[in-house]
Formats: C-alpha cells, sequence, structure tokens
C-alpha cells in the first residue's frame, strides 16, 4: 500500500494527530511516559471527579478496562481498573498517576490527544503511535472549568478488548460532563467561603457597599478589566485609573485565606 493509499485508510482526526507528531519530530520507536514529581493529588479537579470514579469503578468491575482522569496537561492523578488483566497490562507501561500522557510525550492516545482537540476523541488499537499502546481501545473526554471554559483534564476509559461503542462512548461524555458539574459547585462554594471571610476581615470595611450608579459603561468594562487583570496576577497589587467624569478609581487587590487553607484574590474599588 502507498504512504497516500495508507493516509486514505486513516481517520482525519488520527491523521491530523499522526502529522502534528510529526512535525514534533516524535519518534514512535522511543517512546516511554515520563514522570513528574510535582502532581498536586489533592485539586480541586480530583475532588471534583473522585464520586464519579467511585460510581465507574463499579461500572467496570470485572472488566479488562480502566478509567483515568488526567490534569491540563495530560498528567495521570486518577485510575480505577477493572480486573487483574487491566492492571498488570497498566502498572506494565506506566499508565499510573504522576506519569504524562501528553501527545508531546507519547504521541497519538485518548488522553492527550482529547486535550489538544478539546473534544472526545477515540483512539483503537494501530491507530496509537506507541506499539506498546496499540493492544488499547480508549476514548477521552475533556473537563472544560464551565466558569472560564479552560481544558482542566480528560476523563478517559481505556479497554484491552479493543471494543468501544457508542454506549462507552456515551457514558464517558457524560461522566466528563458531572465532574464539569461537580467542579462548578466547588468552585462556588470555594468562593462563598473567600467572600465571607473578606467581608469579616478589616479590609472589607473600607468598600463602598455597592458601585457608584452613575459610572458609564465604559468605565464598568474598565474596572472589570483591571478586577480580571489583578486576579489573573495571583499577587496583591494596586492599580489607579481615571474615569471619564475625572475622579480616580483605586483598584486593590489583596490575599484571602478561607477555611481548609483555601486562597484566593479579592478586589475592591474605591474612588475619590
Amino acid at each position: 500500500m502507498s504512504r497516500h493509499s495508507a493516509e486514505q485508510a486513516v481517520r482525519e482526526p488520527i491523521l491530523n494527530s499522526w502529522r502534528r507528531c510529526q512535525d514534533a519530530g516524535l519518534n514512535p520507536g522511543a517512546f516511554k511516559a515520563r514522570l513528574l514529581d510535582d502532581m498536586d493529588f489533592d485539586s480541586i479537579l480530583v475532588r471534583a471527579a473522585q464520586p464519579i470514579l467511585d460510581r465507574l469503578q463499579t461500572d467496570i468491575a470485572g472488566t479488562p478496562s480502566g478509567v483515568f482522569l488526567s490534569d491540563g496537561s495530560g498528567v495521570l492523578a486518577r485510575r480505577v481498573l477493572g480486573d487483574t488483566s487491566i492492571r498488570s497490562a497498566a502498572d506494565a507501561l506506566g499508565v499510573i498517576p504522576g506519569f504524562s500522557y501528553a501527545e508531546s510525550d507519547i504521541g497519538t492516545n485518548a488522553v492527550g490527544t482529547a486535550l489538544l482537540e478539546r473534544r472526545t476523541y477515540q483512539v483503537t488499537g494501530s491507530e496509537h503511535l506507541w506499539e506498546e499502546l496499540q493492544k488499547f481501545a480508549a476514548v477521552g473526554s475533556p473537563v472544560l472549568n464551565p466558569l472560564t471554559g479552560h481544558v482542566e483534564g480528560v476523563v478517559c476509559v481505556a479497554s484491552l478488548s479493543q471494543q468501544m461503542d457508542a454506549q462507552v462512548r456515551a457514558m464517558i461524555r457524560r461522566s466528563a460532563y458531572e465532574v464539569e458539574q461537580r467542579l462548578l459547585d466547588l468552585s462556588t462554594s470555594r468562593e462563598e467561603a473567600l467572600f465571607r471571610r473578606f467581608l469579616t476581615s478589616g479590609a472589607a470595611t473600607v468598600v463602598p457597599a455597592s458601585t457608584p450608579p452613575d459610572l458609564c459603561r465604559r468605565d464598568r468594562l474598565a474596572l472589570e478589566d483591571a478586577a480580571v487583570r489583578l486576579v489573573a496576577q495571583g499577587r496583591e497589587a494596586v492599580e489607579q485609573m481615571v474615569l471619564c467624569d475625572g475622579r480616580t478609581a483605586t483598584v486593590v487587590a489583596q490575599m484571602v485565606t478561607g477555611p481548609a487553607n483555601l486562597t484566593g484574590v479579592a478586589v475592591q474599588a474605591w474612588f475619590a
């Protein structure tokens, strides 16, 4: 079969991944999962996903399947396994929390490639560039932060059976959605706890009860942009800006520590 014919026989999403790997200079014969030693195994993503993983562990019990959770960089954070065959295969390859399954590390796979594609992604058998992974069929679905749209990680199911039907794909998409909803719940609780702590701090006493009603739309947008910028910096900072009516707005970002050592940034503004 010619190279052109071979490419025609490969699904376009897989071919796109292969081309990215080729452009990155990846050598299919030299793949090895990379271990990272700074993984946060108690992140908000892990806490959000744990109840869903617990349920899935019951669903796959006794089958040659496993469900894996990665963070937004492709590093595995959790896994639940069915029978001893999937455990042995996963352990042998380093499909273990702490190891990176980013496409840039091990080529086309249902974790790292789903991260790049930002959609549910299936990789079966020889579609994996790493020969050792070709015994698996896998589907990964990205977990998006409902507040920011940022890709927080991937929920992936992999099987030694080489069978991955529509029902399994639907299950993993539904599971990723449930993790997203748990993320939203936990994030809201976190922000509420931090806000309550801020309101009870001495700094909160200098904040006006409400935003001045006479601010024009341009000033409101400028203040919102400043607040987003200061929060993104993740540190204490002060910024001043001149408003349309000549007044000066002082925007201050302060670090706030809430219950269970939660930390965040509170932004306040006052006008002169």
